[in-house]
């Protein structure tokens, strides 16, 4: 079978095809990235410079490679082409099945308003939050950041209301919870709500992204997530990012799509890129023993040559 790769440049991408690598279930691996300066071709078959998903061109010149190339499966790991695909609504391109979760966890997850929005409506605890130059806080501080995007690009820190005048308008405020040691990363995977696999991840962050973690049992958050699951429907992975406070735990974000950790968590067993790859292929998965409590893992760096 031959699969391709969107966003190889970036972590998750990369982490992608490592695992794919690894698991040899692919016989030939195609990445694909809007830059071409990467380590991508330690891992990839054949990789290739694409559009960027806003590009007039990209979704032609997407077909245009799969058919080309014969693909059987295309991962796109980018919030941008995730957007883009979901909203044409397809789930195959010219036979090739592309990995990616329901238009409704998409729309609703990649909007950060909408997303607590929703789940307000729903009977879920969240932090108060609004936009800014439409809704104004009670109380300060609180975090700030782009209605839509990945990770912690454009996240600030509000203090006073004089600072918050000051910010741009159209960006979501947050309250600000606490304590900041007490944040948690948990990738979920759902089979159409035939199987439902959470863990639950300690993390500790450096440079905005993950740095290092320990995995952790806590039924309190376990149930907070599965009644969040339960108003998405979810037929594949997603990740959910909260902090635990003296409210209970309060999510900030979720990512309807494969995460940063994805790397750390297949290597102790939480493998939820082979079970998504699995049931799109139809093939048998291996059967799950959740990773134990407190085992740690540490993100460190490799050197390519070439």
């Amino acid at each position: 079978m031959r699969f391709l790769v969107s966003g190889i440049a970036g972590d998750i991408g990369f982490g992608v095809g490592r695992i794919i690598k690894e698991w040899g279930i692919a016989t030939d691996l195609y990445g694909i990235d809007i830059v071409d300066k990467h380590p991508g071709s330690f891992v990839f078959d054949k990789c290739h410079k694409a559009f960027p998903a806003f590009h007039k061109n990209y979704f032609e010149w997407l077909r245009s490679y799969i058919k080309k190339n014969s693909i059987d499966l295309f991962i796109p790991t980018s919030e941008a082409e995730i957007s883009f695909i979901s909203k044409i609504g397809i789930n195959k391109i010219d036979g090739a099945i592309v990995l990616i979760n329901n238009a409704f966890t998409v729309e609703t997850c990649l909007d950060k308003l909408k997303t607590l929005t929703y789940l307000k409506k729903k009977g879920i605890r969240i932090p108060k939050n609004g936009l800014i130059g439409k809704d104004e806080p009670q109380d300060y501080p609180v975090i700030i950041k782009p209605r839509f995007g990945q990770g912690s690009k454009g996240l600030k820190i509000v203090s006073t209301k004089k600072e918050l005048d000051l910010s741009e308008e159209g960006l979501v405020w947050q309250d600000l919870l606490l304590p900041d040691n007490q944040e948690y990363t948990c990738p979920i995977y759902s089979n159409k709500g035939n199987e439902l696999r959470i863990l639950i991840i300690k993390r500790y962050l450096k440079g905005g992204m993950t740095h290092s973690g320990k995995i952790v049992i806590n039924k309190e958050i376990e149930k907070y997530l599965q009644e969040v699951v339960g108003l998405l429907d979810i037929s594949g992975s997603i990740n959910i990012q909260l902090r635990l406070t003296k409210k209970g735990p309060l999510l900030f974000e979720i990512n309807p799509r494969l995460s940063g950790t994805i790397v750390f968590r297949d290597k102790i067993g939480f493998q939820d890129l082979r079970w998504w790859i699995s049931d799109a292929l139809g093939l048998k998965k291996n059967k799950y023993k959740p990773p134990k409590k407190n085992i740690r893992f540490y993100r460190g760096y490799t050197e390519y040559i070439k």
